[in-house]
């Protein structure tokens, strides 16, 4: 066998965009490079691992099987890389993390001020994103870790890790509104009245007729104190900033429980001082 991580990473971003193009475009690569590529790995395996019959390259029978060990291997192999980080004296001159803000670490001050004494050169930048735009930042390698509510499926070139506590939404409005005075807050209520929203979000639970929008959650809780409309927002940020305007709508099963996960790039893993805090958070 005469494959390399890099054609394992290859094949895994062909399967998961089911696209030799799309992979390679993925990849910086040429569509050229990536179709020898999986030719040469087809080769070494002996049978096609790709049926390339459709307008897609999906996976034949035997390709699903393979698939899942590979996954296998560049997970280990992914392992065994932050391994040799965290044990190497050498440590990243910057460290930048993309956090959400729905979900607040506990005990996060204490977390940055041992961070300042175990890597005291470091330079540190903490920024505010959510969602797709976290996956972006990392992919962009604008940020080394970020932080952002769980989904189902990831990118193939992100890891990602479960927090072990979760972060709670609620819905909130300011206490002088309409919204407000409803005993029974129903659908069409939510639907029919202006909601702010995070731009960044292109699914939403509740899909209003009227929305305005704005980057992260603590545009929205400023918007939300002007009694503009309703929102959903993180309820440990409107006990710590909410000055006790708003007031929680009681609706369904809100307020709910999200889980919140931690990302970082398998292409572009963070440095020493990266995983540090991520194992601190995990473990917090």
């Amino acid at each position: 066998m005469n494959y390399s991580i890099e054609t394992l990473r290859t094949f895994v971003e062909a399967a998961a965009l089911k696209s030799f193009s799309a992979a390679a475009r993925k990849l910086n690569k040429s569509q050229s490079t990536v179709s020898t590529t999986i030719s040469g790995f087809e080769d070494d395996m002996g049978f096609a691992l790709f049926d390339r019959q459709g307008r897609e390259s999906t996976l034949t029978f035997a390709g699903r099987k393979v698939l899942s060990l590979v996954e296998d291997i560049l997970s280990a192999d992914e392992r065994l890389q932050a391994l040799r980080v965290e044990l190497s004296p050498d440590i990243e001159p910057r460290l930048s993390c993309a956090f959400s803000d729905i979900y607040q670490p506990p005990h996060a001050e204490h977390v940055l001020t041992i961070l300042d004494r175990q890597f005291p050169h470091i330079e540190f930048e903490f920024l505010i994103a959510e969602n797709n735009d976290v996956i972006e930042m990392i992919q962009n390698q604008q940020a080394h870790v970020g932080m952002m509510e769980s989904r189902i499926e990831y990118p193939a070139d992100i890891s990602f890790s479960r927090l072990p506590v979760q972060g709670e939404l609620g819905l909130y409005v300011l206490a002088s509104h309409p919204l407000a005075k409803e005993k029974q807050i129903t659908y069409q209520h939510l639907t029919t009245t202006r909601q702010l929203r995070l731009s960044s979000s292109s699914e939403t639970v509740i899909n209003s007729e009227k929305n305005w929008l704005a980057p992260n959650y603590l545009l929205l809780l400023e918007m939300a104190e002007q009694g503009t409309g309703w929102a959903i927002l993180p309820t440990w940020l409107v006990k710590q900033f909410g000055h006790g305007l708003l007031v929680s709508l009681n609706y369904d099963l809100w307020p709910r429980k999200i889980n919140v996960d931690l990302v970082w790039s398998k292409h572009n893993p963070p440095g020493k001082a990266g995983y540090w805090l991520i194992n601190k958070l995990l473990n917090s």
